[in-house]
């Protein structure tokens, strides 16, 4: 962890460069750095149970949320670039605001709802433009494995961009005792599957979808 905020500056400074000159590719190569990187360095590997779909394939990836590690864990973990649904306060931070930015992650805003409405609605363009995303649909860290419950009206947005949804459920991100972190996916739920739910009926499946990824893991 030392070695980490010793590097910060050498990585913000890149990350101001990339976010204003670099191409879409740079960046990426960029994003996937930084867990290869911050997870080395501590000599943790990243293990991944199930298979994901083909990476030139449009997907949201939903996931829980139980420590800063997570955002670090998705980027070793998913098999393609994506941006991040994430709270504002993260794109408002000094530390992590120019990684956010340079991402071109999605800022939700947690007490204005016509804003995350508005973010939510560019998701869902830019996905059917072919850019996958990702969401914590608990809204907030939960710092244990049980999930907190879902916010309903991220499903009922994000169901109009009509691709895979793919569950994935990431094990004890919290607990830095560990030597490895694992994460599990779940096969894609696809929209044929789901175009007839309503955004609560979805938030439900996808819910259960990812205890039993969380049942799994701790067999």
């Amino acid at each position: 962890m030392f070695i980490t905020f010793l590097l910060l500056p050498f990585y913000w400074i890149r990350s101001q460069f990339l976010r204003r000159y670099g191409s879409e590719n740079k960046i990426n190569k960029e994003m996937k750095m930084y867990p290869r990187h911050y997870l080395g360095f501590r000599r943790k590997k990243v293990i991944q149970h199930g298979q994901q779909p083909d990476p030139s394939e449009t997907v949201l990836y939903v996931s829980n949320h139980q420590s800063h590690n997570d955002i670090f864990i998705a980027l070793e973990s998913v098999n393609r670039p994506f941006r991040f649904i994430a709270k504002k306060e993260l794109f408002e931070s000094f530390v992590t605001g120019t990684f956010m930015k340079m991402s071109r992650s999605y800022p939700l805003d947690r007490d204005d709802a016509r804003k995350s409405l508005l973010i939510l609605r560019q998701v869902v363009e830019d996905v059917k433009e072919g850019h996958s995303a990702l969401a914590f649909p608990e809204g907030t860290r939960s710092k244990q494995k049980n999930l907190l419950p879902f916010k309903d009206g991220l499903f009922s947005m994000l169901k109009k961009a009509e691709v895979p949804i793919v569950v994935m459920y990431i094990k004890e991100s919290f607990n830095e005792k560990q030597k490895d972190f694992h994460v599990y996916f779940e096969t894609p739920l696809y929209p044929s599957e789901y175009k007839d739910l309503k955004g609560t009926e979805l938030s439900e499946k996808v819910f259960e979808m990812m205890n039993h990824l969380k049942d799994k893991a701790y067999l």
